[in-house]
């Protein structure tokens, strides 16, 4: 598992290293991606990193969020709410999501059998798998508790 730290000096290094100037604005925004322990939005990030520092402009925060996603640092998602989110990859094993139609919130999962399923199902067709993720929508309890409908 990577200290917040190596993961801070690899990503400096790298952006350095592609020629993108280094700054304290960058610095916050970075520790507050990595810090983050949700999936989160563009909008929610400039949001929070505005909260230390007032000057730092939402087209910083997109521009460091891409060089993030190229660095394998950030994974861009789409759940179908319109915005993209981003998580943080570093330290993270693999997970799948419950996705919420109604409020949107997002439920990361690992589950031994599906993955095992998934092996079986590929080596079935002869098929080598590279990647994979899964995303399930639905109504969450929250959700269905206010709508008074109850899923099976």
């Amino acid at each position: 598992m990577k200290a917040p730290n190596d993961i801070m000096r690899r990503v400096r290094d790298e952006a350095r290293r592609r020629g993108v100037r280094w700054t304290t604005q960058r610095q916050a925004i970075v520790e507050t991606f990595i810090s983050a322990d949700e999936h989160i939005t563009v909008e929610d990030l400039h949001h929070r990193v505005r909260a230390i520092d007032r000057t730092i402009s939402a087209a910083t925060v997109y521009r460091t969020v891409n060089m993030l996603v190229e660095m394998g640092v950030a994974t861009k998602r789409h759940f179908g709410s319109g915005s993209a989110t981003f998580e943080c990859e570093v330290n993270k094993e693999h997970h799948d999501h419950l996705v919420c139609t109604s409020c949107g919130k997002i439920i990361e999962f690992h589950n031994d059998a599906i993955e095992d399923l998934q092996v079986t199902v590929a080596r079935e067709h002869g098929f080598v798998i590279s990647y994979h993720r899964m995303e399930l929508y639905g109504s969450c309890v929250d959700c269905q508790k206010q709508t008074g409908a109850a899923e099976a």
